[in-house]
């Protein structure tokens, strides 16, 4: 009774996995966490030096994860260097060398598996499924890019976006557009390539649509039809989503990290929560200790359980949250929320207090006239603040831009506001809007 060819088929079974891990029995689902988990510390005790002293003379079996220390990204570093892919030729499984984007300072290397990159791919596919999306829509990705192209955008499409399962399924087009900065002229040719198309699904950072905002009403997105605007890579400001919603077109987030891959989805049905990919990773919450606008919150622990060639076990990332059993959805699974994204997100004020700092660069577009930009907490008291594209500001421009970051941030900043003709980003992929470096 075999009509489907290996590869479709491999793929849509894989999905059916995920969905029976995530969506089905709890007492199966934790059974089944704890022995990947078995598998996974009987691997390290096994290849790796770093980690028996970590783990001590235990068996697998007794461990209990939360017995296990943290694992600080110095501690992966320490790791890669001394020990580097756990995995070995005749296993099978080829292991790549990778890096962080560098979003929170420098970034890290680490080694994954072909695995880890097939999973990732049809864990993102398995969504559509999990809500019942429409696979016929088209897909439209905006991506940033450091290298291997001039200054302007970069348009490729292919005629399906969902792999293998293109002959099962009828599915719509993916277009990939990608850029180097957006200045006003090239934001004017990506808005026009937006256009050409359908949208349907728009995957893009919110950086990248507060640019378009900047210039363009957001309402040639909808002229655009487009279905969901899924965000990626960094926290959106609470307006913009706002902004989507006025205008009827829904908002997705997804959570993950270089590191380790899908950690959840945003819920359908109940904004700000996210349901923890469980088939991928364990997720704790601990130290809740810090305090972000009237929220308690604690640092977010992943334990990546399919982490063969670099282990990621109660890794930091350094993201802020709360952990529930469930979705007040009714998803029975734990779910995160009042996510606050990397703990280098907020500003640190003197007196020990967190606050969220969202500042769209349509504000500061409203003030002056620049390509891109960037804000800087260097010190308790200070904040800098870069805008590429100008050789220099005039004296209104720069006053107009401190007091307005001044009554966000607090009296107590010295807002300094510089211009220059390129933002240096360093090694970091991604450009978030704000960083505290304190």
């Amino acid at each position: 009774m075999t009509i489907l060819d290996p590869e479709p088929r491999a793929m849509l079974s894989a999905i059916t996995d995920i969905a029976l891990i995530e969506t089905g029995d709890q007492r199966a689902r934790e059974h089944w966490q704890e022995m990947q988990l078995r598998n996974l510390v009987s691997h390290v005790t096994q290849r790796s030096a770093f980690w028996r002293a970590r783990i001590g003379g235990r068996k697998a079996s007794d461990i209990d994860l939360v017995s296990l220390p943290m694992l600080t990204r110095q501690d992966l570093r320490t790791q890669v260097a001394s020990e580097g892919p756990l995995l070995r030729p005749g296993d099978g499984l080829a292991a790549q060398a990778h890096a962080t984007s560098g979003s929170s300072g420098i970034p890290v290397r680490f080694f994954y598996s072909e695995f880890n990159g097939r999973y990732n791919s049809i864990r993102s596919l398995a969504q559509f499924f999990l809500e019942g999306r429409d696979l016929s829509l088209n897909r439209t990705q905006v991506k940033t890019v450091d290298a291997g192209m001039k200054d302007g955008i970069c348009v490729e499409t292919q005629s399906s976006w969902i792999g293998p399962l293109g002959s099962l399924f009828k599915s719509g087009r993916n277009k990939e557009i990608k850029h180097v900065t957006l200045g006003r002229e090239d934001c004017r040719k990506l808005v026009h390539e937006l256009r050409k198309d359908d949208v349907g699904y728009l995957v893009a950072p919110p950086r990248i649509i507060d640019v378009i905002s900047r210039s363009f009403d957001l309402g040639v997105l909808k002229a655009a039809n487009t279905a969901i605007w899924i965000q990626r890579g960094e926290n959106a400001d609470p307006k913009l989503v706002e902004a989507f919603a006025d205008l009827g077109i829904p908002v997705r987030a997804n959570y993950s990290s270089e590191e380790v891959g899908t950690i959840g989805a945003e819920c359908s049905k109940c904004p700000g929560y996210y349901h923890v990919a469980t088939s991928n990773v364990i997720v704790e919450v601990v130290d809740r200790r810090f305090e972000i606008d009237g929220l308690t919150l604690g640092r977010v622990l992943v334990t990546h359980l399919h982490s063969y060639a670099t282990p990621f076990i109660r890794y930091d990332l350094g993201d802020l949250a709360c952990l529930g059993a469930k979705c007040p959805c009714g998803h029975t699974g734990p779910t995160i929320y009042n996510l606050q994204g990397r703990a280098s997100g907020v500003i640190k004020h003197r007196d020990g207090r967190l606050s969220a700092f969202h500042i769209r660069g349509q504000h500061l577009a409203a003030l002056a006239d620049f390509a891109e930009y960037r804000m800087r907490q260097t010190a308790l008291d200070k904040i800098v603040v870069e805008l590429g594209g100008r050789s220099e500001l005039d004296a209104d421009e720069v006053t107009a831009i401190a007091t307005f970051l001044r009554e966000r941030s607090g009296p107590e900043f010295d807002i300094e506001v510089k211009a220059c003709k390129q933002i240096d980003w360093g090694q970091s992929r991604k450009r978030p809007g704000f960083r505290c470096e304190v």
